[in-house]
């Protein structure tokens, strides 16, 4: 049985009714257009790591930025939206340099954990998934730490190093 959204199409156009004009037709953003983000995202989302509460925000984001990828790879909208940023979204960039005579500028660039990361880097293409992604990231990152000891090879169980080694075992 597949996976059910932790969301309906109600709730994604109540949270983001000043970005998107939803209706009918190639112009509009529709239902269906929902739905098959809400779908796409499925795969992408693990609830286990959220409360309910914030999982139902974060899987908005994530539904926005795969309803913004998935309505561009199709073409946009015939006519696109009068407010918000919708289907135009872009993220804002951070601008770490500038310059004049040979016209330069930079850009921050993605932290590492999403330029590693091939799942997280495709939400960094708009600023809902870039939410999705500042959501999610303290819950893939966790505390780790180095425990101190001897080792020695196990012979008794083919040769394997660095199984621990207690005295008297």
């Amino acid at each position: 049985m597949a996976p059910t959204p932790p969301i309906t199409v109600a709730e994604f156009k109540a949270r983001f009714v000043r970005d998107f004009q939803y209706g009918t037709g190639p112009d509009k953003v529709m239902d269906s257009d929902i739905t098959v983000a809400m779908t796409d995202t499925l795969p992408m989302f693990n609830p286990s790591l959220f409360s309910s509460a914030d999982g139902k925000t974060a899987f908005l984001y994530a539904t926005a930025h795969f309803l913004v990828t998935n309505v561009r790879a199709a073409g946009g909208l015939s006519a696109g939206p009068s407010r918000g940023l919708g289907m135009n979204n872009v993220p804002i960039e951070i601008s770490t340099g500038a310059g004049v005579g040979g016209v330069s500028d930079s850009f921050a660039s993605p932290p590492e954990f999403v330029t590693r990361s091939p799942m997280l880097q495709q939400f960094w293409t708009t600023s809902y998934g870039r939410n999705y992604v500042a959501m999610v990231a303290p819950r893939i990152v966790g505390p780790f730490g180095a425990v101190g000891g001897r080792h020695e090879i196990d012979t008794e169980h083919g040769d394997t190093p660095n199984v621990p080694y207690t005295e008297g075992s």
